[in-house]
């Protein structure tokens, strides 16, 4: 750059100093940058396994059945949902492992099923494993025949 000493016009050349150290500025943030948004989190979530429950319920194994039309079952005996907390106390007292399968039609209302949820963690279980259907599979309770027709109801 030159510099005009006493010049009697206008100097016309554009200073590029600024310009410059801004794009060297920008050109040093973006390399230190890149590396970092280059870094990927690799993320594998499982899939779901496909283990297959025993057909039969043992007597160690509790399995709370609840249908589309209101009916509590545990394990293969109904039982009134009023009356529910005092057969899982009954059940449960004198067991170390405090552990229920819960068996919940997917037709079933999502209100009347939380409030069984609800009703066997207020009796102290904590340990809850529910039973999922494969892909084709019909909802059954436990014990029933494959071939008894599905419980209805609205």
């Amino acid at each position: 750059m030159s510099m005009q000493v006493g010049a009697k016009g206008v100097n016309s050349e554009m200073n590029v100093t600024p310009l410059i150290d801004v794009l060297l500025v920008l050109l040093i943030i973006f390399m230190v940058v890149t590396p970092l948004m280059m870094m990927q989190h690799r993320l594998e979530v499982p899939k779901k396994a496909e283990v297959d429950l025993p057909p039969d319920v043992t007597q160690d194994q509790v399995v709370l059945t609840f249908t589309r039309d209101k009916h509590v079952y545990l394990n293969t005996k109904e039982v009134e949902l009023a009356q529910l907390r005092k057969s899982l106390d009954d059940i449960f007292r004198n067991r170390r492992e405090k552990t229920i399968f819960l068996n919940i039609d997917p037709d079933a209302n999502y209100g009347d099923s939380v409030k069984v949820v609800d009703t066997v963690r207020n009796a102290g279980l904590e340990k809850m494993a529910v039973i999922t259907l494969k892909e084709g599979e019909k909802f059954q309770i436990p014990g029933a025949k494959s071939d008894a027709p599905e419980p209805s109801g609205g």
